[in-house]
């Protein structure tokens, strides 16, 4: 069970936005997305989420092209967190993490639908602004309450077999560092419990190198190099990419790498 991009190309007029991009996302994995502004990050997890139809190319779920699935069973096995979300009407936050238990409407007791919005919430922190409006929130608590719906969405039915993805685009943006890593470690922890696929554009690099397992580098529109993520995030690659000098020291007491970054 896969979600797989083979050979993609996006092309809007004459600018190429993506170049003959494979990639495969699998059950369990925290794949995380780097590379410069503009690079084709989002527009890459627009089309695997199935918003952008590529202009060649194929991105199939469980072997089976995406445009075939329909919009209520593509629901139920993929969730999407986008960098921002407007809603037009004032409702509450527990309303608006429940809409991502849509899907399940109809295969669940509202009873179980009501505990995983209430896990979900409580993994993003956020049951003290359960009957709040959302349109009042701070940017950084609707970025915490669109994770929470996406959550509800990849929680799927109890006993379910049927793997779930999650893709968030910048998840962190927004966040004080303390909710980076709260958000962060909550994304974790559906892959790690629920084996739950799932994808992150990031900007930071420690973050990458903290929480995925797996990281692709996109740089203008093609795909730089994929695999474990401290085998490709390569000082001097990194370094080209950004056009920064990046470097990385050893943390004595953890042994984990710290990337810095100079001009």
């Amino acid at each position: 069970m896969t979600l797989k991009a083979a050979s993609i190309n996006v092309d809007i007029g004459k600018a190429s936005l993506l170049k003959d991009i494979t990639l495969e996302l699998t059950p369990g994995m925290f794949l995380g997305i780097l590379g410069p502004n503009g690079a084709g990050k989002s527009t890459l997890l627009k089309v695997l989420s199935g918003e952008i139809t590529p202009s060649c190319g194929d991105v199939e779920l469980d072997q089976t092209p995406l445009k075939n699935w329909s919009i209520e069973a593509l629901a139920k096995r993929r969730a999407v967190m986008p960098q921002a979300s407007q809603l037009a009407f004032p409702f509450s936050v527990r309303a608006v993490v429940a809409m991502g238990r849509w899907p399940y409407e109809k295969l669940c007791t509202s009873f179980v639908n009501r505990l995983a919005v209430e896990r979900a919430m409580i993994l993003t922190d956020i049951r003290h602004l359960g009957e709040r409006s959302y349109s009042v929130l701070s940017g950084g608590e609707k970025q915490r309450v669109q994770l929470a719906r996406a959550l509800a969405q990849t929680i799927g039915l109890a006993g379910e077999t049927s793997s779930k993805y999650l893709l968030l685009d910048e998840p962190t943006a927004g966040l004080d560092i303390a909710h980076q890593h709260a958000v962060l470690n909550a994304a974790r922890q559906q892959c790690l419990e629920n084996k739950t696929a799932t994808l992150a554009i990031l900007h930071d690099l420690n973050q990458a190198a903290l929480y995925c397992d797996q990281v692709a580098i996109i740089h203008d529109g093609s795909l730089v190099r994929t695999g474990p993520t401290e085998q490709v995030m390569d000082t001097q690659l990194l370094s080209d990419v950004f056009d920064c000098k990046v470097s990385k020291i050893y943390q004595p007491q953890t042994d984990r790498p710290v990337y810095t970054t100079t001009l």
